[in-house]
């Protein structure tokens, strides 16, 4: 008598999927793309808007860095996405998109452009689910003293009450600017997408500012870093009567304050959170990379305090002698530096001081991190694209 066939194993039971799938480690999301194709049920658990969030609270980890937008002038279309992740979730042939639109900021799955002709126009553009939205014009902005590489000075954030940023997609949000005019004021804008339109919220004037404009123009080599958000705090860099400096924007009292940067040799400068949540900036000198960090002293004054310094010669991962170095970006949460040499464009792990290559050099020009959960049925099949417009 032959044997009776082995009966299959039994199936796991829904919860019990979704709780093995939530300890998939979360520093290399292309795991749960590849999770999500071993069967419906896999699929249907990780597509759920609600996992995303649960992930987080189990990790307690901010989304992934997904790779960085380049900010690159050039009359044709060339690769603008620099993937991080291996393999990335987005295929190859998206890594296009058109010159019209440049980016200059991400946050919250959101990532914010400036049109490269009409530099008073931005777009608001969610890259998972391809969600675009074009904002008015900037009011009584002053286009004509914008050199033909200036980027603004401006931040997209998530405006959803209570939200945690891990799934925020779709949701409302705001778009905050802030530049100085011909006339010689310095206004913060803000672009609400519940409202629709643009508020002037608070200006100032400061000596020397009525020059700006034109220093701005031969000042090409400076370019301002990324805003940062601190608590209910946003800082940029801008060129204030010739000289770059911080200006932070708090966004419960609508007040202003100027804060001047620390002696560094280098133009290339970024803003950043420190550990203990207070403002951090990176710059260079020579060949090493400088910490710097905001403290108020004994006297109750605030300062900038350097406090740490990284040798890039033995901390980058090249055999050849570096020649040029710039600093090009910083990934809020992730807590991750970009730099870029004539040698490449690596990544520098503040916390474990560990570097890795990611490109070859994009030639010193600013890049924009992008960093979000990526699961499917909350995204398309590609990456989609800015439709460009004239």
């Amino acid at each position: 008598m032959a044997a009776a066939a082995a009966r299959p194993p039994p199936e796991l039971i829904e919860d019990a999927v979704a709780e093995i799938l939530l300890r998939l480690p979360p520093d290399e999301p292309a795991r749960l793309l590849r999770a999500s194709s071993v069967c419906k049920l896999w699929r249907r658990i990780l597509s759920d808007p609600a996992f995303p969030r649960r992930y987080r609270r189990f990790h307690r980890t901010p989304p992934p860095l997904l790779g960085v937008f380049k900010v690159v002038h050039c009359p044709n279309p060339i690769p603008r996405f620099i993937p991080t992740t291996a393999p990335s979730p987005f295929p190859g042939t998206a890594f296009f998109y058109h010159n019209t639109w440049l980016p200059i900021d991400c946050r919250h799955g959101r990532v914010l452009l400036q049109h490269n002709r009409n530099l008073n126009n931005l777009l608001v553009w969610d890259p998972v689910t391809g969600d675009r939205e074009e904002l008015p014009g900037l009011p009584r902005a002053c286009p004509c003293r914008f050199s033909s590489t200036s980027r603004l000075s401006a931040a997209v954030l998530c405006a959803a009450a209570g939200c945690d940023h891990c799934h925020c997609h779709g949701g409302p949000f705001l778009v905050v600017c802030v530049d100085n005019n011909i006339n010689g004021l310095a206004e913060v804008y803000l672009y609400s997408s519940q409202i629709g339109e643009w508020s002037v919220l608070a200006c100032f004037q400061e000596d020397g500012i009525k020059s700006s404009f034109c220093i701005f123009q031969n000042k090409s080599s400076f370019c301002p870093s990324s805003a940062v958000l601190i608590g209910d705090e946003i800082y940029f860099t801008l060129m204030l009567g010739g000289v770059p400096k911080i200006v932070s924007y708090d966004l419960g009292s609508h007040c202003l304050s100027l804060i001047s940067l620390p002696e560094l040799r280098s133009m290339g400068l970024v803003l950043m959170p420190t550990e203990e949540g207070l403002l951090g900036l990176a710059g260079t000198r020579d060949y090493s990379l400088f910490l710097w960090s905001r403290m108020v002293n004994a006297e109750g004054v605030a300062e900038w305090v350097q406090c740490r310094e990284i040798d890039l010669e033995t901390t980058l991962p090249i055999d050849s002698p570096i020649d040029l170095v710039n600093i090009i970006g910083f990934a809020e949460d992730v807590n991750v530096i970009f730099v870029d040499t004539n040698c490449g464009t690596f990544i520098i792990d503040l916390k474990s001081g560990q570097a890795r290559k990611v490109n070859e050099s994009v030639r010193f020009s600013p890049v924009v991190p992008f960093m979000s959960f990526y699961t499917p049925g909350c995204a398309c099949s590609r990456l989609p694209l800015p439709a460009e417009t004239n």
